[in-house]
């Protein structure tokens, strides 16, 4: 990955974030328009956490930065799986229409649970963020932040019910905050990914159980070692947002988008702050953080940027297998 201290990288390290801002201030207003116009108006101001509607008491005292993503509460949907495709299937598919669902190169979330193995194309969950499904008889949310291209599947059977997550609009150290959807009366409480528990709200303290064996992986690999893979059947009213949907740039910027409380260290023997890193669950629950080529193939494997990793569980990781870096 280029120095992101040159002038051009430094020069887009400012430029992304601030267009990327721009285009969710825009998105965020055409929300808000369609909602006067449907009489609904949406929590969230895009900046201010306070004007979400939820329960923030829980990180008074705590390191986290709380921000408001550009975008407010349930501006993006999450995504229930009711039908599914053959992996094998898929390049028959891609023939007939004029704008191919996945292709080699696309990176998916995968996970084989009870016998069954699905991949999740990532293009789908950059628009949805989280991914509701049942595999192997068990309900799970698949969930991914672009913003640390951090892929969790998470148990959704947590505090005695099965839990459906909406998109807070809010972000915690950069990372993805959800919170459980309930009925009229519901108190909800914010989850964050990363931090694997809930971190505000009648639930605060209550963790996410990960799930192990997810992969973050090209279509073809994945195809290849599951060909008896299915994928959620493509979603046509969202196909053009879904394509037109990519955070590339934004990942060589060389800077997380909202400040974290906690910078992660560089130099020799430390991945770069946007670098690319797979952090594995260790017997005594400490974590082992590799390159993706070096991770472990068993257990509870979570892929993500080093910066985000390291904001949440630097403390207790033990970071193996990256060269010699310059520091800056």
């Amino acid at each position: 990955m280029p120095d992101a201290t040159t002038p051009a990288r430094a020069g887009l390290g400012l430029a992304v974030p601030i267009a990327l801002a721009a285009i969710g201030t825009m998105a965020a207003l055409g929300f808000a328009l369609a909602g006067l116009v449907s009489g609904s108006r949406p929590l969230g101001d895009g900046r201010d956490p306070a004007t979400y509607g939820f329960d923030l008491s829980g990180f008074a005292g705590t390191p986290g930065i709380v921000s408001g993503s550009g975008n407010p509460r349930d501006f993006l949907q999450p995504l229930a799986v009711t039908t599914t495709m053959t992996g094998t299937s898929m390049a028959e598919w891609n023939a007939t229409q004029r704008t191919k669902y996945v292709v080699s190169t696309d990176r998916v979330v995968g996970m084989t649970l009870g016998g069954e193995s699905r991949a999740w194309p990532l293009s789908v969950l950059n628009v949805h963020e989280v991914i509701h499904d049942t595999l192997g008889g068990v309900p799970i949310a698949v969930t991914y932040s672009p913003l640390c291209d951090s892929a969790i599947v998470f148990d959704r059977r947590v505090a005695g019910r099965t839990i459906e997550f909406g998109i807070s609009g809010l972000v915690l150290d950069c990372n993805l905050l959800l919170y459980d959807q309930g009925g009229p009366g519901h108190t909800p409480s914010l989850w964050s990914q990363l931090g694997l528990e809930a971190v505000s709200g009648p639930l605060a303290g209550t963790a996410l159980q990960p799930m192990a064996g997810v992969r973050l992986e090209p279509w073809k690999d994945w195809l290849a070692a599951h060909p008896g893979t299915t994928v959620p059947t493509p979603d046509d009213a969202m196909r053009k947002r879904i394509k037109a949907t990519s955070y590339e740039r934004y990942w060589l910027a060389g800077k997380p988008m909202f400040d974290v409380s906690s910078p992660a260290p560089v130099g020799e023997g430390q991945p770069t702050t946007m670098e690319r890193v797979v952090a594995t669950l260790q017997p005594d629950g400490s974590w082992l953080v590799t390159p993706p080529s070096a991770a472990p193939a068993e257990g509870v494997r979570i892929p993500c940027l080093w910066f985000a990793w390291h904001a949440f569980h630097g403390t207790r990781s033990t970071v193996d297998g990256f060269g010699p870096k310059a520091t800056p």
